[in-house]
């Protein structure tokens, strides 16, 4: 487990940090995988997302194009771009990465099966 000191967080080190994923996604009747790397938007921005997204808002194509970098930190591609270009199961991956839902999965299945062993 990875621990932080406060003053690290203060100074900003978490925020825009660049990870490199592997996202699976079908597409005709097919497994594929893409790499991505991306960065944890500020809390401003994604507690906003976050708001509109329980206002019933399409924010999904906008998290993306905002959360999609190259390794310098520069945005890949524009809310438009999403939009256009990717088809659902790949927005979908993608989004439940950069969004994190991946990782509340995952925490979760890691507590379901260590239940399952006690």
């Amino acid at each position: 487990m990875a621990k932080y000191q406060l003053s690290d967080v203060k100074a900003g080190s978490l925020v825009g940090e660049i990870h490199e994923d592997t996202v699976e996604f079908y597409h005709k009747g097919e497994l594929c995988d893409v790499d991505i790397k991306y960065k944890i938007l500020p809390f401003v921005e994604s507690d906003a997302l976050h708001k509109r997204m329980n206002n019933n808002e399409d924010v999904a194509a906008e998290w993306i194009s905002k959360a999609l970098v190259d390794g310098k930190g520069k945005q890949q591609f524009t809310e438009h771009q999403v939009k256009t270009t990717f088809i659902q199961p790949l927005a979908n991956a993608i989004f439940n990465k950069v969004w994190g839902l991946d990782s509340v999965k995952k925490a979760v299945e890691e507590q379901t099966a260590k239940k399952k062993k006690e």
